[in-house]
């Protein structure tokens, strides 16, 4: 979805997070309750989720915010 916002309305995407949600995100209303035993892989990909968020958002690598600036500077 944040691709598709980079790439702006004009280029095919959209231009705010929002307007990609509401087209390329299905809500179901299902519940998912963890399963106990399974708490130590749960916290194990948690830990891992977390890697790939910063990764792309903040530290070292401000990828997005990159991508963001190279929008701008190409829609004036």
């Amino acid at each position: 979805m944040f691709g598709a916002v980079a790439a702006g309305k004009a280029a095919g995407g959209f231009d705010t997070i929002m307007d990609a949600a509401a087209v390329m995100a299905k809500v179901k209303e299902q519940t998912y309750k963890p399963i106990g035993k399974n708490a130590t892989i749960y916290d194990r990909l948690f830990a891992e989720y977390r890697v790939l968020h910063d990764y792309f958002g903040r530290g070292p690598n401000d990828v997005m915010k990159r991508l963001k600036a190279i929008r701008k500077e190409v829609k004036g």
